[in-house]
């Protein structure tokens, strides 16, 4: 048995190692490159220089930029929604796989999961707008193959806010049957749903500046959150803890026998979604300072942190599985997370309510990374009702319209959801949906990248950059996105897959519809006058 420890041990410090690696390999880059940051000469230099690269591709700066790299981080990290993946899926992912899910197949999730998010961020570096895939896509490849990522994208993003909203619905919900003493059903989470998505859109429409000093404060949230976590469980749980050696043995949650390999693969298919949603900041990409550099720092190293915090909250999680109890609120084969913490913190209810903060939060930050979807898309012609849908509020800069389109989708959505596989949250079909869209999506102009190998302008001039490590680490995320993606199938349910599929089709459906003008307002961009840039520019009073 202990040689299984020290594999596992030893497959965590080959991602560490390869981590470190590709870390140093980009600041390389960064320091080798013709980029120069203006944000020691002050705030007005570094936001005419982002400003001028941006109207490269003949965008105006509509939106306001007063995100800085913390802020652009906690966007990725909250993305990805840490808490609330480990929150819906450790559960689920120990009682398929048991505890070597965790110790073995969780160090090779990072690690494919760090070279897809170094991808990306080689992209997000080479492409500074906030369209994300969708614009690395069109920049890179052509225009069908920006549509169809785009498309991908951003229904992805929308699912993973309503299963981040719904969760956090839930646990109120929960909570509150108990306090007030009433029975709690869909109905009641989906009344919740919608007050947490409208808070959701007032906060979006607040301000960049507001909602940034709330992503930072997401951040330290989170860690809070896994810290507090931790310790519960060993003030609790520490004098009976179990031997690291459980952690490599292939059984199930409850102990009782062995799984099948098969059931391994599923229960590590299950926890994909930690590794996916880094590409956030990015969708930010015209409010965030400095973006060639920024936001492929926070793309990457939300992936590192994850792998971190992840690894070290499942161990200690798993290490006192056979003594958690489960409570009157949580069922312990269901939600092992929050079971694990209330018993960690002898039954106090203030631990659940920010758990469910956090999820808000991640929510939250899900409806930025779509509202701007939406508002590139519909800025590109390439959205029903596009002229509404692009509009900017002159006074906070933001994009209204988009922002409300977004909360009604995801409200519309969860009751789709619910009524599909009955679930009382509808995590299976919208999680499915949402990680098989964006892995999709991401191959999409990872796949572009591999047909160019690496040769083309945008790319070349990308500050944030692999160099010699680049081709491995394309090829590698690109299978990797193929294959996890037919697997996750599997692991989450048919009905991700159908979803997918209706998608495509309505896709497709509106390529026919929209194609001819959705390919003049590209054309049309691209050949923009400066002259039309800055008149656009004034109406923000942008200078």
């Amino acid at each position: 048995m202990m040689v299984a420890v020290w594999i596992g041990l030893l497959l965590f410090a080959i991602v560490c190692v390869c981590a470190l690696m590709i870390t140093a390999r980009a600041q390389n880059s960064i320091c080798a490159s013709k980029h120069i940051s203006m944000i020691a000469y002050g705030e007005y230099a570094q936001s005419q220089q982002d400003k001028h690269d941006l109207n490269l591709f003949g965008l105006a700066q509509q939106l306001r930029r007063r995100l800085g790299a913390a802020a652009s981080f906690g966007l990725s990290f909250q993305s990805m929604g840490f808490i609330g993946a480990i929150f819906l899926l450790a559960g689920p992912a120990l009682k398929q796989g048991g505890p070597s899910v965790v110790s073995i197949g969780l160090p090779i999730l990072a690690l494919f999961g760090l070279l897809v998010s170094a991808s990306l961020a080689e992209l997000s570096s080479a492409v500074p707008t906030a369209g994300g895939v969708y614009h690395w896509s069109s920049a890179l490849g052509t225009r069908r193959w920006g549509w169809y990522a785009g498309w991908f994208h951003l229904a992805g993003h929308l699912a993973i806010m309503t299963v981040m909203n719904g969760a956090c619905a839930y646990i109120l919900d929960k909570m509150l049957a108990v306090w007030l003493d009433y029975s709690s059903s869909w109905l009641s989470t989906g009344l919740l749903l919608i007050g947490i998505t409208a808070l959701q859109a007032v906060v979006n429409h607040w301000g960049t500046g507001r909602l940034g000093s709330m992503l930072e404060a997401g951040i330290l949230l989170q860690a809070a959150i896994l810290a507090a976590i931790i310790g519960g469980i060993y003030i609790t749980f520490g004098q009976g803890v179990y031997s690291p050696e459980l952690l490599y043995s292939f059984q199930k949650s409850t102990l009782d026998g062995h799984v099948t390999p098969w059931a391994f693969i599923t229960g590590v298919f299950v926890l994909q979604k930690l590794f996916l949603g880094m590409d956030g900041a990015a969708q930010a990409s015209e409010e965030i300072r400095d973006p060639r550099v920024r936001v492929p720092w926070a793309i990457y190293f939300s992936s590192v942190y994850t792998m971190i915090g992840g690894f070290v909250l499942l161990m200690c999680l798993t290490l006192v599985l056979p003594a958690i109890v489960g409570t009157t609120l949580f069922s312990s084969s269901d939600n092992l997370f929050a079971a694990a913490a209330l018993d960690g913190w002898q039954g106090n209810s203030l631990i659940v309510l920010v758990i469910a903060a956090a999820l808000w939060g991640s929510g939250n930050s899900e409806m930025l990374v779509c509202s701007r979807a939406v508002f590139c898309l519909a800025r590109d012609q390439a959205l029903p009702y596009s002229r509404v849908l692009s509009q900017i509020t002159r006074k906070l800069q933001t994009p209204l319209p988009a922002i409300l389109v977004v909360s009604v989708l995801s409200v519309i959505l969860f009751g789709v959801g619910r009524l599909v596989d009955g679930g009382e949250v509808a995590i299976s079909s919208l999680l499915g949906l949402g990680v098989l869209c964006l892995q999709l999506a991401y191959a999409i102009p990872i796949g572009i990248k591999l047909r160019l190998h690496g040769r083309h302008r945008l790319l070349e001039d990308a500050p944030w950059h692999l160099g010699a490590y680049s081709p491995f680490v394309n090829w590698s995320a690109f299978v990797w996105l193929i294959v996890s993606g037919v697997l996750s199938v599997f692991a989450l349910g048919i009905w991700g897959a159908v979803g997918t599929g209706v998608l495509l089709v309505l896709i497709m459906v509106m390529d026919r519809k929209y194609r001819k003008q959705h390919l003049a307002k590209l054309q049309s961009r691209l050949k923009r006058p400066r002259g039309e840039i800055i008149r656009i520019e004034r109406k923000f009073h942008i200078h």
